[in-house]
């Protein structure tokens, strides 16, 4: 999945322009709206194109930064040309139908952005970039709402987790895993959180602290765990596994 989701970004930057000229068609929009599609389009395609040179190749990430950046401005620039131009009125009257729409396909460039940085961060480790707070807050909300629907401890009752068992939970995030498995494993049990980004090992640790969890440790890191030779039961990496640019090393690492 690692360069496929920078097809994902390029394919949603082609369906920008291409939905703006079906409204257009069915007079939802105006010509002027039809430029303004263009025009963002024709940027995210070549952002996509450049991010995803610059996957095996640039140092600093500025291609994934302006890929982030682009769609974020056209989510608040979308309402306020539409309101300038129609008028409050009919903007709320008629046309909140396709704004939804154009809003949802820049929520969406945006999220898959936010997942071209988690790739990029995987592939390089901490040292050379970070992913941005601001998709760092996006990535948490979308990972505490997957929790609700895929229930973290059904799949590791599912698993067979057992308590007094060593955990470690690879690529952590925001701990959706480790506290339920943590509570698994009981006292005599440990919960290893590691993951490559500091602020999911600081959300990980503020949860420890507010539950008063004593047996997660965190572990802040790019692949190597620092801890001993089969000194592990169970080794959880969900959605993960597929973000690892470098397979090979990890499972050396983990085996």
């Amino acid at each position: 999945m690692n360069k496929k989701i920078y097809f994902y970004y390029i394919l949603i930057a082609v369906l920008y322009p291409v939905v703006k000229v079906i409204c257009y068609i069915n007079g939802l929009v105006y010509l002027r709206g039809v430029i303004y599609g263009v025009i963002a389009g024709v940027l995210t395609i070549s952002v996509g194109i450049l991010a995803l040179k610059e996957y095996d190749g640039a140092d600093k990430p500025v291609w994934h930064w302006l890929g982030a950046l682009i769609p974020l401005i056209i989510i608040p620039l979308t309402p306020i040309i539409m309101i300038l131009h129609l008028g409050l009125r009919t903007f709320l009257m008629e046309k909140m139908t396709p704004f939804m729409v154009f809003e949802g396909i820049a929520v969406a460039q945006f999220i898959v952005a936010i997942l071209m940085f988690r790739g990029l961060i995987f592939k390089r480790g901490t040292d050379k970039q970070k992913m941005p707070r601001i998709g760092f807050a996006i990535m948490k909300m979308v990972l505490t709402l997957r929790s609700l629907f895929k229930k973290p401890e059904r799949i590791l009752h599912e698993m067979g987790l057992r308590e007094g068992q060593t955990v470690l939970d690879y690529g952590c995030g925001i701990g959706s895993f480790s506290i339920p498995a943590a509570k698994m494993v009981g006292d005599d049990g440990v919960v290893y959180a590691l993951d490559i980004h500091p602020l999911a090992i600081k959300a990980v640790e503020k949860k420890i602290e507010k539950k008063q969890i004593a047996n997660i440790k965190t572990i802040l890191s790019a692949r190597e765990t620092g801890l001993p030779d089969e000194s592990v039961d169970v080794v959880l990496l969900y959605d993960v596994f597929q973000m690892v640019s470098d397979k090979e090393k990890l499972m050396e690492e983990l085996l």
